[in-house]
């Protein structure tokens, strides 16, 4: 469907197009434009966790699942929630209660899973949340999205 309304074009022409390929920047670089983009919040989370936010945002680039991961706008939107939940409910930013809803609402939308992998965008968010953001030894199970923890009224 990306091709509708298109046709390729002649080998004559094509014989007269260069192609330049281009890959991501760097780890470092994209921490940098995702702080620079994300200002005070993404000093608010910390450099650690930006690194970590970009480790994600990579991931969904190579991912076997996934034929179309999020640019790096997907980690500054990324680091933006994280912040912003993070002061509503009260909790650090890699509490799961924050870095597991900010993961999906950021990146959910952005990743184009591969027909007949049999898994859907949350599902794989899910996965490299858990490989990059959660706390050791938890799980998404393990983390109710509504935002309770511990037997605390929500806040969000």
């Amino acid at each position: 469907f990306d091709a509708v309304g298109t046709a390729r074009i002649s080998t004559a022409v094509y014989d007269r197009c260069c192609l330049l390929q281009m890959s991501y920047q760097s780890a470092d670089e994209e921490a940098l434009i995702v702080s620079r983009a994300a200002g005070e919040a993404a000093s608010y989370v910390g450099a650690g966790v930006v690194l970590q936010i970009v480790g994600m945002v990579d991931a969904t680039r190579s991912h076997p699942d996934i034929r179309s991961g999020s640019s790096v706008r997907g980690a500054i939107d990324l680091s933006l929630l994280m912040a912003e939940l993070s002061r509503l409910r009260g909790f650090e930013p890699l509490d799961p209660a924050v870095s597991r809803d900010a993961a999906q609402l950021a990146l959910a939308g952005r990743i184009r899973v591969r027909e007949g992998c049999g898994r859907n965008a949350a599902e794989i968010i899910d996965e490299l949340w858990q490989t990059w953001l959660a706390p050791r030894g938890e799980s998404p199970d393990d983390n109710p999205s509504d935002g309770q923890r511990g037997g605390s009224d929500p806040k969000v």
